[in-house]
């Protein structure tokens, strides 16, 4: 009864819990440049220290078009797990 009735009926409130979870993450990635951590968050603080628009620019871009494909692959999953509608 589970898997079988349950799960598949949560699985759209499941797929927005992950969805949340994953721009969580890419918001934490600019608190972990504050701190030392590498990748687009050190480039981001980076850029907010040193008057360099450009940087800034290609950064925010770069985390804006991350979000966008995991939030439309994520919506698609959804999509796909959700129960069939009842007639």
């Amino acid at each position: 009864m589970l898997w079988g009735v349950r799960v598949p009926l949560a699985m759209p409130s499941i797929i927005l819990a992950i969805n949340q979870m994953v721009m969580m993450v890419l918001a934490m990635a600019i608190i972990a440049g504050m701190v030392g951590g590498g990748g687009l968050g050190y480039r981001s603080i980076e850029a907010l220290t040193k008057p360099d628009a450009g940087l800034g620019a290609e950064v925010g871009i770069a985390i804006v078009i991350m979000a966008t494909i995991l939030d439309r692959l994520l919506q698609a999953t959804a999509k796909r797990l959700q129960a069939p509608a009842a007639n």
